[in-house]
């Protein structure tokens, strides 16, 4: 049996990241269970998975629900590995369009006594699954706010349009 290693991350906060290990015959479903529970989502809520290049292009969406092009629950995870874009993106605010990347690592040993999948390492506070949760600090940088007086900035973050 073959373990694979993902590195989890989120372009808008570069304080997370977690390092996941996951069965090769586990499924992106079961991957998609993973994340919810370990960045305690709310697992009402709908995600989609899509296979990326190396550029993080999205190639192809695999959602929760089969909508006549599979679902993820009929992928599993060693057919992804072989693959040019073995790299996803995981999309779990749908209205903000925000999204983890999921990066494959590389293979590692199978340990016995151990239940997978598991993180291995991790960094940072969870992101925040909602956009309006979200502090400014982890969706903007400095950059985003050249040209603004402080005042100004002190209004940005008294509104909900930001």
């Amino acid at each position: 049996m073959a373990i694979y290693k993902y590195k989890l991350t989120i372009e808008d906060n570069k304080n997370f990241v977690r390092e996941c290990e996951i069965e090769d015959d586990s499924t992106l479903y079961d991957l998609h269970r993973y994340i919810q529970k370990e960045l305690d989502f709310d697992d009402a809520q709908l995600a989609v998975f899509f296979l990326s290049n190396p550029e993080w292009e999205r190639i192809a969406s695999i959602p929760v629900f089969d909508l006549g092009n599979g679902s993820m629950d009929s992928v599993i995870i060693s057919d992804l590995v072989n693959d040019e874009q073995n790299n996803l993106l995981y999309v779990f605010d749908m209205y903000h369009n925000r999204q983890l990347q999921v990066e494959f690592m590389f293979e590692v040993e199978y340990t016995q006594r151990v239940t997978y999948p598991r993180t291995v390492t991790g960094k940072g506070n969870s992101p925040n699954q909602f956009s309006e949760n979200i502090p400014a600090a982890e969706i903007y940088n400095d950059d985003d706010f050249a040209g603004f007086e402080s005042e100004e900035l002190d209004m940005l973050s008294e509104t909900d349009d930001v």
